[in-house]
């Protein structure tokens, strides 16, 4: 047996640390065994609607635990100790047999240099299919240091020190083993005996086992009443009040099965209805996107060169011009390093948002893989407008938006 991490006052076993592979460096348990104690109380799966109808069942503690990691990161410029799923090149190390070491994605903006911090796209420009991996955490040991891996030159021929102390894969419950994921994962720890590390977390209650049941969308309660569960936040700043995740991980959770309510869609609001949001979301959203709350759709103003959002009486609510939309969506790339082919394939219907102090973390289903967003508040607007846009418009209009925000063949590259 590996060492043990229990929460207080149960005897339920939550963490185990494989014995096959390393333990965790005794500085990170308290860091990791939060986020994982808070991903516990997430819904254990979400239906996902699938672009044929279809639909498949994802675990949703992965993605809280992500989201939570990720707002370290970003508060922190990316000087951050832990890194939450750093996407590995594994080209390299296929052609030479496993001898080269695989090497990470860093951030489209090239304007820090070597220095930036790993790409946050989940499929970035230059991958091939079937040689990415992205382990759940890296510890690094120098967290002045952003790159995160063991190897010592980046895609662009780079120089780097090695700065990989930790891989550390958890293992929720029902989540396996991918084909071919482990030996990935050895590969990029190298000595992975001492720089890797699995958790296997115990499914305490079983609660994977119960049927999720569907049931009525519950009457709005106010902030009195709602039970928010907090997840933790450790900054070098401290944030004086931990952020919660929106209602819609349970609301989603108690839907089942349901095709048509596959992912709580907070952004859908006229066609769903909102109470699952949080008086502060809501408040945010009514500020800074109010026409998500009236029925409508976004049309071209060729006259102005704007996009203007019409209800259902024609009557013009908001427009954002194409400059502001450039301007925005530039913002988002160097924020997110989102590409355009990204960008049409998130789905209108499957968006969730939380506010974490001036960042939104958003949570996106792209080609079935729930994706992590953490971006500026002030830009959340804008990515909703175009996803709206996308998901509505024809493909000539389509044309006409990707040419007016400057996206180019290299650019859209998926």
């Amino acid at each position: 047996m590996g060492s043990t991490l229990q929460p207080a006052g149960s005897t339920c076993t939550i963490i185990n640390e494989e014995p096959t592979y390393a333990m965790l460096p005794p500085f990170s348990k308290g860091y990791l065994q939060e986020k994982i104690e808070y991903a516990l109380k997430m819904p254990k799966i979400v239906s996902v609607l699938l672009p044929d109808g279809s639909t498949i069942v994802r675990l949703l503690k992965q993605l809280a635990m992500t989201s939570a990691i990720r707002v370290d990161e970003e508060v922190a410029n990316y000087f951050w100790q832990y890194k939450a799923e750093v996407s590995f090149d594994m080209w390299a190390t296929a052609l030479s047999n496993g001898f080269a070491p695989p090497i990470p994605f860093l951030s489209s903006d090239k304007s820090q240099g070597p220095g930036r911090r790993h790409s946050l796209n989940p499929f970035p420009p230059g991958m091939k299919p079937g040689f990415l991996r992205r382990p759940d955490v890296i510890i690094v040991k120098n967290p002045m240091d952003r790159w995160p891996g063991r190897g010592t030159v980046d895609r662009d021929g780079a120089p780097h020190v090695d700065n990989m102390l930790r891989l550390v894969e958890v293992k929720f419950p029902g989540d396996t083993w991918n084909e071919g994921q482990e030996d990935a994962y050895q590969k990029i720890a190298g000595d992975y005996k001492n720089r890797m590390t699995v958790i296997d977390v115990s499914d305490c209650n079983g609660e994977l086992k119960k049927v999720p049941v569907p049931v009525p969308l519950p009457a709005p309660q106010t902030d009195d009443e709602k039970q928010r569960q907090r997840v933790p936040i450790r900054t070098v700043k401290p944030i004086p009040e931990p952020a919660w995740y929106e209602e819609w991980w349970s609301w989603a959770e108690r839907h089942g099965e349901e095709a048509a309510e596959a992912v709580a869609p907070v952004w859908d609001a006229i066609h769903r209805g909102y109470s699952y949001v949080s008086a502060e979301t809501s408040a945010f959203l009514h500020q800074h996107a109010p026409w998500i709350f009236t029925a409508g759709r976004w049309i071209a103003d060729k006259a102005s060169d704007a996009w203007v959002w019409v209800d259902e009486k024609g009557r013009e609510l908001y427009r954002y011009t194409t400059a502001q939309l450039k301007a925005g969506w530039q913002e988002i790339v160097r924020q997110t390093d989102m590409t355009w082919e990204l960008l049409k394939q998130i789905d209108w219907a499957q968006v969730g948002m939380t506010i974490v102090k001036a960042l939104a973390v958003i949570v996106v289903v792209v080609a079935a893989v729930a994706v992590v967003i953490v971006l500026a508040e002030a830009l959340v607007a804008i990515l909703a407008a175009l996803i709206a846009i996308i998901a509505t418009a024809g493909a000539e209009a389509l044309a006409v938006l990707a040419v007016s925000l400057g996206v180019t063949a290299v650019a859209s590259a998926g």
